[in-house]
């Protein structure tokens, strides 16, 4: 099950957000070794005050978060433009209400030590299917990220390969690479397939204005 928050929701739902950003620190920081900032247990950054969309993945049974991921205008502030524009390749920084940028994508780390569970696919099939249908519902035409190449590989898997904006460089820890996703029915519904997701993963239909907007 996929449910939407934004900006507004840490103070109607503050544990929530904490958690993402818990798990974010778990993930970022801990596991993956990279350079963010912590403050108090959770990884936050500029951007987290830009009022994006948290994308985050809920076990139906548990009711806990499996994972995350974040959701920015490229009209406005974003890390493909302002925090790794080397990675454009040279091209002019993406802006456009059409095109949207996902970033800290992340998957409970719990999750992934244990091999017996499918969780994991689940969790991230449903975060991307989150996304297609928010932006088939808001007429957004294309997704982009910047991700790590072994992330990559997991996105070809599940159905979305994208295509590169530049080549992949070294970035601290991480051979990073900007990967653009054109959303359409036909990549959502493979998606799906993929994962064995018959239905909607919204909780609440809406679209990006209605996600954005305060409760």
């Amino acid at each position: 099950m996929i449910r939407i928050l934004n900006r507004f929701d840490i103070k109607t739902h503050p544990e929530e957000m904490a958690e993402i950003y818990r798990l974010r620190k778990r993930v970022f920081h801990d596991n993956l070794k990279w350079d963010v900032q912590i403050k108090d247990g959770q990884e936050i950054d500029q951007f987290d005050e830009a009022n994006p969309i948290y994308v985050t993945s809920i076990s139906p049974t548990s009711g806990k978060l499996r994972g995350a991921l974040r959701l920015l205008p490229t009209l406005g502030p974003n890390m493909l433009a302002d925090t790794f524009p080397q990675l454009m390749a040279g091209e002019r920084p993406i802006r456009s209400a059409a095109v949207w940028e996902s970033s800290r994508f992340c998957i409970e780390p719990d999750l992934l030590q244990d091999r017996a569970s499918n969780q994991v696919t689940i969790a991230a099939a449903e975060l991307m299917c989150g996304v297609g249908e928010l932006s088939i519902a808001s007429g957004i035409s294309h997704i982009v990220t910047v991700t790590d190449i072994f992330l990559e590989r997991m996105f070809r898997r599940m159905g979305c390969p994208g295509e590169r904006i530049g080549k992949p460089l070294r970035i601290g820890k991480v051979v990073a690479v900007a990967v653009g996703w054109e959303v359409t029915d036909a990549m959502l519904n493979q998606m799906k397939s993929v994962a064995s997701i018959p239905q909607t993963v919204l909780e609440t239909p809406l679209n990006v204005e209605e996600a954005r907007r305060a409760a």
